[in-house]
């Protein structure tokens, strides 16, 4: 994470989870699918079990990858904001925002969903196309694009002086 997490809980003013929509699980569902059609070939083949090595491990790493990015996290706190997937977040202190915006998330923009780098040099945490916040942050390279519900009331938020 970036910034320095204060240890004590702080009042959250906004918190939102975004899921990814039954297309997700499908998508993985459809992929170990395969996977384990692989494997239970690989099984009944007389040939070398080091062959296994590669669906096992496909299965696990999309497990894993299902585990830590199903749901998006995006928080405001007195003085903090913190947004990511799982074990993958970042955190930024208020008063480094220097600017929130409502902003469109773009298929043709980012080429999918997840932690993605835009064609406009933006880095987009989302779950899909619509509705969300951009924000500059001060020592950033990038400016940062989160999927939200409500971006109007988060530019809001970001937009007061933090405590």
């Amino acid at each position: 994470m970036d910034g320095q997490s204060g240890t004590e809980e702080e009042e959250v003013l906004y918190r939102e989870s975004i899921g990814y929509g039954v297309w997700f699980p499908l998508l993985l569902a459809f992929l170990f699918g395969i996977f384990i059609a692989v494997l239970v070939v690989d099984l009944l083949r007389p040939i070398s079990r080091l062959f296994l090595i590669f669906p096992i491990t496909c299965i696990v790493l999309f497990a894993l990858a299902y585990l830590n990015f199903r749901r998006l996290l995006f928080e405001v706190t007195k003085s903090y904001v913190r947004f990511g997937f799982g074990l993958v977040k970042k955190e930024f202190r208020r008063s480094d925002i220097t600017s929130c915006e409502p902003y469109e998330l773009t298929f043709q923009n980012y080429l999918g969903y997840g932690i993605r780098f835009g064609r406009d040099g933006t880095v987009a945490y989302n779950t899909r196309n619509g509705k969300g916040v951009k924000m500059v942050v001060e020592g950033q390279k990038r400016p940062y694009v989160v999927s939200v519900d409500d971006p109007e009331r988060v530019c809001e938020l970001l937009q007061q002086a933090a405590f």
